[in-house]
């Protein structure tokens, strides 16, 4: 489905008051008054309002205490909260319902995401994304693009020099730049934003397998080719066969001759001491096996359980395509009790239960649905792995509790025979022995299970090589096929912003013959004829800026694998002393364009200079503002502005 986003609804809140409340419609929206009323703030708030990081607030704008706005995302609307703040990175509260419905549902319902991306879990802008059709997509530069990124290209702001396509800011990277044009002009879809994220996953987890396994290596180092698992065993068994014989040996020596008394306690506390410390090695082993089979258990199960979660994501998908192509299933008897079905009274209520069905409601529900079901697949995923590691780290701490056991036992055995008078020595020179062969397997599984440790490293290492590079082929492959595709979107743009300056007002025009039209969003820059300083005048620039934007969004219209969502703010039409009847013109032709076809769009722009014949049509949104009646009106009359109903 092609990306779409349209905002429906905007409040702007003080406390318990509207500040700003007006409806917005599919086409073109203008914001109509005077220079200073405040309509820049109300597109700040879009901005904000949508995911923009909005840190620098107008002195007016920053009284309020949040901004709500309800959008059409595709087919579905939600209703999206953020509070005002000088704060970078604010996070957004989202509910898939409509923003009265949302209002009277108090706090249920809503889900409050960051803005950057969490290891657990998905941010606003995931979200977003997958709304309004938009890949979730990493730059070249490794770095998430987010909702703020994909609005810098999408509001044209009065702040930001007119030779720049996207808005201005302080961190900027040619990389996100880059990223974020060919996004939205589709060049690459899922499987290549798909593909490079999983790159970028593969990548860190193959930075810390190798950093693991060069410590390991380090460690290992020392112990030349006595690392080697089969060489480690060998030892360990000649050694475990060495000690049995000790023990044989020790058992000949030891019998029951009577000891003196004093000597028998002694020897009593210290069979109990030994019992004691054997016990404890056993009970840890114990707890250790438990948890280990507990830990295996949950591992199988939550396996199970994540085969689940992608069957019924599978499902609900391939249900959703189904109800797509079809359409909704009428049922002609009841499917409980199997009497027929009355027919409904319109196409507005379920023809089974009777009730009143909204079908973008319903959408949105289905949204709400399919990203609960992937936010816990790719919770249990991080949760499996979670597990998986503990499962290794308790068997590693296993293997040498058990050998701490046979130590232990070790001990107990010799303790339970006693030592008779005149073979003490003897036995005493057996007991070193053990100790010393119990030291030295003890050593040697240490050594085992650094080899296994190694060994399994090296495979999770090749093993990401493998599919990394698997993965870069098929990106590379992809790429290579894209230059087409961005040759076409490309020139669409061109194409799109030439007419559109060729129509400019001849007596204001100073572009002079228009060849083509050339930009490059990495250097952020456009240039007609290769010039970038083509026009002749700041009010020029103006001109080729808004065209340029203006031709972009045309082309979203025009070709459906743009994944510019149809969607585009303006507020600079006038700027730069640009004379009224130029600005007329071009209010007049983006209107022309928007009709030209009845593909859903969004224009949303601002002006002080509003054509005669659109001051009362219905393009205008809400009344024109002043500077006695500002945007914003505050309670109790501030600014000049009439009391506000409370917000319910």
């Amino acid at each position: 489905m092609t990306a779409s986003l349209s905002v429906n609804r905007m409040i702007v809140v003080k406390g318990t008051h509207r500040l700003y409340d007006e409806q917005f419609h599919n086409g073109v929206n203008i914001i109509h008054g005077d220079n200073g009323s405040g309509k820049s703030t109300l597109a700040d708030f879009i901005f904000f309002g949508l995911g923009g990081d909005l840190r620098e607030w107008k002195r007016h704008a920053a009284l309020a205490d949040y901004v709500l706005l309800e959008i059409k995302a595709q087919e579905s609307v939600l209703t999206l909260r953020r509070d005002v703040s000088p704060d970078g990175g604010r996070p957004m509260q989202i509910i898939f319902e409509p923003l009265d419905k949302a209002l009277s549902s108090g706090p249920v319902g809503w889900q409050t995401l960051p803005y950057r991306r969490p290891d657990a879990g998905m941010s606003f802008s995931q979200l977003l994304f997958r709304a309004i059709g938009v890949p979730e997509a990493i730059s070249d530069g490794s770095s998430n693009i987010t909702m703020h990124q994909v609005l810098r290209l999408l509001y044209v702001d009065q702040m930001t020099p007119v030779q720049r396509i996207f808005r201005a800011e302080n961190f900027d990277t040619w990389q996100t730049r880059q990223a974020v044009g060919d996004l939205m002009c589709g060049i690459g879809g899922y499987d290549l934003y798909d593909s490079q994220i999983r790159i970028r996953e593969l990548s860190r987890n193959h930075d810390e397998v190798s950093a693991r396994l060069r410590n390991l290596m380090s460690v290992a180092a020392s112990y030349g080719d006595q690392i080697l698992s089969e060489h480690i065993q060998a030892a360990i068994a000649k050694l475990s066969s060495d000690r049995e014989r000790l023990l044989a040996d020790l058992k000949v020596l030891l019998n029951v001759e009577e000891i003196p008394s004093q000597q028998m306690d002694e020897a009593t506390k210290l069979r109990k001491e030994i019992q004691r410390e054997y016990a404890r090695a056993r009970k840890h082993v114990i707890d250790l096996e438990d948890r280990i089979e507990t830990l295996r258990y949950e591992i199988e199960d939550a396996e199970q359980f994540l085969v689940h979660l992608q069957k019924s994501l599978d499902d609900f998908n391939d249900a959703h395509v189904t109800f797509s192509s079809l359409g909704h299933v009428r049922f002609e008897f009841c499917p409980v009790c199997f009497a027929p079905t009355k027919e409904a009274s319109d196409d507005h209520h379920c023809h089974l239960c009777g009730a009143e069905t909204v079908e973008e409601h319903d959408d949105s529900k289905a949204l709400a649905v399919r990203l609960d079901i992937e936010m816990q697949l790719r919770e249990s995923l991080a949760l499996q792995e979670e597990r998986q590691t503990e499962f290794r780290d308790l068997n590693a701490r296993l293997r040498t509790a058990r050998s701490g056991v046979r130590k232990a036992a070790t001990s107990s055995q010799i303790a339970r025979g006693g030592a008779p008078s005149g073979r003490e020595g003897a036995i005493a020179e057996l007991s070193r022995k053990v100790g010393f062969l119990d030291s030295e397997i003890e050593v040697l599984h240490r050594r085992l299970d650094l080899a296994e440790q190694i060994t399994a490293l090296s495979g999770e290492k090749e093993n990401l090589n493998s599919q990394l590079t698997k993965l870069k082929g098929v990106v590379d492959a992809i790429i290579a096929g894209q230059a087409r595709r961005k040759m076409q979107a490309y020139t669409r743009v061109s194409d799109n912003t030439k007419r559109l300056l060729e129509n400019d007002l001849p007596e204001h025009s100073d572009f002079g013959p228009i060849a083509h039209v050339t930009f490059e969003f990495s250097g952020d820059w456009m240039a007609i004829n290769d010039d970038k300083n083509r026009s002749g005048s700041a009010s020029g620039l103006v001109v080729m800026k808004n065209s340029f934007h203006l031709g972009m969004l045309l082309a979203s219209v025009q070709d459906s694998e743009f994944f510019l969502p149809r969607w585009m703010l303006f507020d600079n039409i006038e700027d730069k002393g640009m004379v009224q009847e130029r600005s007329w013109h071009f209010q007049r032709l983006m209107i022309q364009e928007s009709e030209a076809t009845k593909v859903p769009k969004q224009i949303i722009f601002t002006t002080s200079k509003i054509a005669p014949e659109l001051a009362d049509s219905p393009y205008v949104v809400g009344r024109k503002y002043t500077k006695l009646r500002p945007v914003l009106e505050f309670p109790g009359g501030q600014q000049g502005a009439a009391p506000t109903a409370p917000l319910i």
